[in-house]
């Protein structure tokens, strides 16, 4: 009866091992596709007032958002500001857009003036792109422009004496696969409360499509496979040469 119960032991274990070494498909972290998009924001700035995301589109469940000038905080326009989102869980992607043709910003100690704003973002299971691109743009301190460069690449950082930095092209990618784009991001020093402003803010993420099914890797399923159907062989074979033993017994 042991040499029996061990054999059965062995067996249930061969179809255990092959059932727990079947790899695991590799999947978006997303269970759904996400996206984001505004014109401006911002935080508290000393003598002005914080700016929420506006116009703001978040998918789900998305749609285009529309306002005709703006003047409010730190930000100045006659233009349309528009932002934008979009999605499909069907196949998994995204799609974030914010545009504005012109705008005007008063940081106090210093004033920008930017042209041709547009960020976008698209995003699929396996990936996302995108840019935020100013067509022209300058900053004034003291009455003393910088002109800030047209179509930047991507994360080009500009160090602004006595006001902070500004990021043209800002990308970034999160743990999840999300990427965030900002045409310009504006950080002003500690002195002047070390605020954020955004322009053209596009932010998207891919995730499996809704409809796709698992499958198991070709190249898994023929190691791991064999493995499996030998131990039901075993099995199968066990079962035979015992039921004979009992036979004989008899």
């Amino acid at each position: 009866m042991r040499i029996r119960t061990r054999n059965r032991v062995l067996a249930s274990s061969a179809l255990v091992a092959g059932a727990l070494s079947v790899a695991a498909p590799a999947y978006a972290a997303l269970p759904a596709p996400k996206a984001d998009a505004y014109v401006v924001s911002s935080e508290a700035l000393a003598g002005a007032v914080a700016v929420a995301p506006t116009p703001h589109s978040t998918y789900p469940s998305g749609g285009t958002e529309t306002l005709v000038g703006l003047n409010l905080g730190a930000f100045t326009t006659t233009s349309v500001l528009t932002a934008d989102t979009e999605g499909n869980p069907a196949d998994g992607t995204s799609k974030a857009s914010a545009a504005v043709d012109k705008l005007g910003l008063d940081l106090g100690v210093a004033s920008v003036s930017l042209t041709g704003i547009e960020s976008t973002c698209a995003a699929t299971p396996s990936g996302a792109k995108g840019s935020g691109l100013i067509a022209g743009g300058s900053i004034s301190v003291l009455g003393i422009p910088t002109n800030l460069q047209a179509n930047a690449p991507a994360n080009t950082k500009i160090s602004i004496p006595a006001v902070g930095s500004i990021v043209l092209n800002e990308q970034t990618t999160d743990a999840d696969g999300v990427l965030t784009v900002n045409a310009v991001h504006i950080t002003l020093l500690p002195a002047l409360n070390g605020a954020n402003l955004v322009v053209g803010h596009a932010e998207c993420g891919g995730a499996e499509p809704a409809e796709a099914v698992p499958m198991i890797d070709p190249t898994v399923a023929g190691a791991t496979g064999g493995a499996a159907i030998a131990g039901v062989l075993a099995t199968v074979y066990l079962r035979r040469r015992n039921a004979a033993a009992d036979g004989s017994a008899a």
